[in-house]
């Protein structure tokens, strides 16, 4: 049964929960074309059409012909002798019954007065001015006779409300409404200066700024923008605030109507009456809303009018309003807060990451908090609506065409108002945990939504967000294929059976096609989606904890996990690596990994049997690109993986072709050729699924893979490196732990030395080549498969983890445990125990720079910058003992290590005979040598230069500068 995710009540169909969420989030889909004024339901247009003469078709309503009229689109009704009767009324005036009975003839109202008045009513008295009866009743008939009555006589509103309208007393209130009636009918009407043809004293009232306490508005019901900013008194000295004429128009179709539905400022916001005044003179907000400014074209509902189009029409307004207002809630005004531009670039904020950590490391009190930040640009950008409908992306088209990609669904009205709707509560969640942090904003202005008040946030358009999807899908997906089918529909992910988790997975897929996206607004997006959807995550999950073993909670996760470990943001990717392991265990303790399989329901057909396919595939997929992440984290933070291959007893992914199958047709012809049965026995419906990750990493130490015809996919080889990753961890921290003199002893009477962990080491290598014969043989015939090409990559940097000390490199980068004379000495001394074998790891860079060059810009894993940061850290190390010297003086050949293949010659005999003098490619195709340290790293920053720009990306490209010339 759906329900709404802010107020709990629940429905028992799912557009009766559509229409409900519109009244929490002023999403007013519906627009009247003449006046643009918007509702949330179509009925309420409808019923607005008669305003302007006008029925639904917007066609002129016809002449009454003695008829009733409606009273706002309402059905006339019997007159009160037919009714009384019970018989059949023609609904004229007087109706065909009575003047054939000369009977007096009474039209009853089509909307009921309190009992109070028509009590009075009925003895004919007038009612008081505390007593409110329906205009509509008292535009037609009289109080007993039927006729109609002068609008005088209409009562005012409750003397609370004009307190809260008008600032005036009853008693004052009441007079003023004498005078006004008088001036109405005696004194000419003062033309608007507008040229709109109303006069003033038509307006609305507005809410007075004065009598109201701690500067802020009263919580009365109002009627529009206009009684929003209408003053208490005009400027020839009436009260209209009393006037009956503000409730009722007697000319319905020359009317004016408020153009907008949202007040101009946040009832958060402290009111300065001076913020209306010009030249000394109080402006008056009405005359301008009714002349001839332009108003942007709306297409409702994908823009609402709101704050973004009262700054675009009336800027001067705004900026005067802005000006003289003070935010409730500001930031103490001697607090320094940094600027948008230093967050990025900020040394202390790079320093401070608990990773790549080649510069001095700076305490993370020291690095400013970005959360707030982040929200803050979020908000920015989503007002920024100009700069979306201009938005183009710059990625480049020929990518999406690289190999099979999946299809993109453009995103409905009626789910991205879900969508739009409940990312209002995630954002204001999030602002309300962060609201005491200091924000980015230098001038000391706040918008509502940073200042906690009802401002609405609008997505972009639908063509944008379609382009992040589509990103996502190019960039992510490749990676960590999780969506059946062929075909992305994020509608039908938002019809899911939890809106909450549903709209949580759709905004971080959104959010990762952002931040693939070179562009700073896409950047903003990325980082603030990034932190409301940690918060709304972690929230949905101690909420409910049955949550944390749901497939959409879990695929959010990882996404959000991956999301904020590449983000470049200092206080996300220390969030991800510590919130890693809460939802490792969230995964762990569900039960996905035991392999536990259900039984497919006999006598189903095809498309029964594909429907149960996908969803055990789902799960596969979901449990083993975990695994990815928990192997990509692990590497690059140089710690050991949170999993163990012995608890992968999920079947592993089958084939991606099974798995984008768009028919169940489709997938049963691939099933067939994928699980070919001997003796032509059908394999469909046999419930056969691939080994899981531990039996196949037996079959990979027993080396019979081939031998038993064991086909992998790219997956499967990808998956096959976690294992031997940890492996390669495992002991070579063993071998950091030994001391200096111990490891050099050869002889020794413990069975347990560096030698012997050496020896060890050497074998996991041996299973390193043996994997990469494998990886070999897939290549040749798939030679541009992204997801392989990055698996080669992670074969490499696991390669060079075991002829090399990482952590010991970057210790070096950061001078630290120097001796005090930096003699060459020891530090040809720090760079044998950092690099063990020289050409084998000066190989392998140049393969890892080699294959991330091979991949399109755009298709890039998230952490490829990162590899190339490695790359440059061994490289530069291995210079700082060459002084210079490069030993191409001597005649050999130079051997391009980026450039040439494994099986090339001269790399065979560079790794056998170690000839050759190892040079670099340039952009231009020259070569480089790699003796030099000032050199080598700014290879690799033009190297990171030649990729798509990410705050990642960019951030590892600063740190590598920094180095170069010698910054701390």
């Amino acid at each position: 049964m759906p329900f709404c995710t802010y107020c709990g009540q629940s429905f028992t169909r799912d557009e009766h929960l559509e229409r409900h969420i519109l009244t929490h989030t002023n999403v007013k889909p519906y627009k009247c074309f003449t006046c643009h004024m918007s509702f949330a339901r179509r009925d309420l247009l409808h019923r607005h059409y008669t305003v302007h003469g006008k029925d639904s078709n917007q066609d002129p309503l016809p002449a009454s012909n003695g008829i009733v009229p409606k009273s706002a689109g309402r059905t006339p009704i019997a007159c009160s002798n037919c009714a009384k009767t019970k018989t059949k009324c023609d609904k004229k005036f007087p109706c065909t019954r009575c003047a054939s009975r000369n009977l007096k003839c009474t039209v009853r109202p089509t909307r009921r007065m309190t009992k109070n008045a028509l009590r009075i009513a009925a003895e004919g008295g007038e009612l008081l001015p505390g007593q409110v009866a329906d205009p509509a009743t008292f535009m037609m008939t009289g109080p007993s006779n039927g006729q109609m009555m002068p609008l005088s006589i209409i009562a005012p509103p409750p003397p609370h409300i004009a307190m809260a309208v008008g600032g005036a007393s009853p008693t004052h209130s009441h007079h003023s409404q004498h005078s006004h009636h008088s001036s109405h009918s005696g004194s000419p009407v003062q033309e608007d200066p507008c040229g709109a043809g109303h006069s003033h004293h038509a307006s609305p009232p507005m809410l007075s700024p004065h009598d109201t306490p701690a500067g802020s508005f009263h919580n009365t019901p109002t009627s529009g923008f206009g009684e929003f900013l209408r003053p208490a008194s005009s400027h020839d000295g009436v009260d209209h605030t009393s006037s009956p004429q503000q409730y009722m128009n007697p000319d319905w179709s020359q009317m004016q109507m408020p153009m907008f539905d949202q007040p101009l400022l946040s009832p958060g916001m402290a009111f300065s009456p001076s913020a209306f005044e010009l030249h000394g003179q109080m402006m008056q907000p009405m005359s301008f809303m009714q002349g001839g400014y332009p108003f942007p074209n709306l297409h409702t509902p994908m823009h609402t009018p709101g704050l973004e189009q009262m700054e675009h029409c009336f800027p001067n307004m705004m900026h005067m309003a802005m000006e003289h207002s003070t935010p409730l809630d500001s930031p103490p005004a001697s607090l320094s807060v940094p600027s948008d531009a230093d967050i990025d670039t900020n040394p202390a904020c790079l320093d401070a990451w608990s990773a790549f950590r080649c510069n001095p490391s700076v305490p993370s009190s020291s690095c400013p908090k970005t959360a707030k930040i982040n929200l803050e640009r979020l908000e920015q950008t989503l007002k920024s609506h100009d700069n979306w409908t201009n938005w183009r992306p710059t990625y480049d088209e020929a990518d999406f065409a690289l190999g099979d990609n999946l299809a993109v669904t453009p995103l409905q009205e009626m789910p991205r108002d879900k969508l739009l709707a409940i990312t209002q509560s995630f954002l204001h969640r999030a602002l309300d945990i962060h609201k005491d942090e200091p924000g980015c904003s230098n001038s000391g202005m706040q918008t509502p939504i940073s200042n906690y008040g009802s401002g609405f946030v609008i997505l972009p358009p639908g063509r944008v967000l379609e382009c992040f999807l589509r990103s996502y899908v190019n960039g992510f997906e490749r990676y960590f294929p999780l969506t059946a089918k062929g075909t992305l529909n994020a509608n039908e992910l938002l019809h899911g059976y939890n809106d909450r988790a549903s709209s949580l997975l759709v905004l971080l897929m959104m959010a990762q096609g952002a931040m693939l996206t070179p562009s700073v607004d896409a950047r903003w997006l990325t980082a603030g989606l990034t932190e409301a959807c940690r918060i709304s995550l972690f929230n949905l999950v101690e909420s409910n904890i049955s949550m944390s073993s749901d497939p959409q909670v879990l695929h959010a996760a990882l996404l959000f996990i991956v999301q904020a470990a590449w983000s470049g943001d200092k206080w996300q990717m220390d969030i991800a690596m510590g919130q890693r392991g809460v939802y490792f265990a969230m995964l762990r303790h569900s039960g996905l990994l035991d392999g536990t399989q259900t039984e497919m329901p006999r006598g189903v057909n095809v498309d029964g049997m594909w429907e149960h396919w996908v969803q055990q595939e789902s799960r596969s997929r979901l449990i083993y690109s975990w695994a990815m992440a928990d192997q990509d984290l692990s590497l690059f933070h140089d710690t050991a993986p949170l999993f163990s291959v012995t608890e992968f007893n999920e079947p592993m992914p089958d084939s991606d072709a099974l798995w984008h199958a768009k028919s169940a047709q489709e997938w049963s012809s691939i099933f067939e050729q994928v699980h070919e049965f001997a003796g032509g026995v059908s394999s469909v419906g046999s419930g056969v699924r691939p080994l899981s990750l531990r039996d196949l990493f037996r079959h990979f130490l027993d080396d019979n893979i081939v031998s038993q015809g064991i086909e992998l996919t790219p997956l499967q080889l990808r998956l096959l490196l976690h294992p031997l990753q940890s492996l390669v961890c495992q002991f070579r921290q063993l071998l950091s732990c030994f001391s200096d003199s111990s490891a050099g002893m050869p002889g020794s009477n413990s069975t347990f030395t560096a030698a012997s962990t050496r020896l060890r080491l050497e074998e996991v290598q041996a299973l390193l080549q043996r994997w990469f014969a494998l990886a070999d043989r897939y290549m040749k015939a798939n030679p541009l498969c992204p997801l392989m090409q990055a698996s080669l990559v992670i074969f490499h940097l696991i390669s060079l983890n075991a002829v090399t000390n990482f952590p010991e490199i970057e210790k070096l980068a950061r001078r630290e445990e120097m001796d005090s004379q930096n003699s060459y000495q020891h530090l040809a001394w720090r760079h044998k125990r950092a690099i063990s074998d020289v050409e084998e790891a000066i190989f392998h860079c140049g393969q890892v720079v080699r294959h991330i060059r091979a991949m399109p810009r755009s298709i890039r894993p998230s952490w490829w910058a990162g590899a190339i940061y490695r790359v440059g850290l061994i490289l530069w190390t291995d210079s700082l003992v060459h002084n210079g010297e490069s030993p191409s003086v001597n005649g050999q050949e130079q051997v391009a290590i980026d450039n040439l293949a494994p099986d090339h010659p001269m790399v065979v005999r560079y790794l056998g005979k170690r000839e050759g003098t190892p040079m670099v490619t340039k952009r231009d195709g020259s070569l480089m040598p790699i003796d030099n340290s000032f050199g080598v790293l700014f290879h690799c920053v033009d190297v990171i230069g030649e990729g798509v720009s990410t705050r990642f990306a960019d951030g590892i490209r600063n740190k590598l500068e920094r180095l170069a010339k010698g910054g701390r």
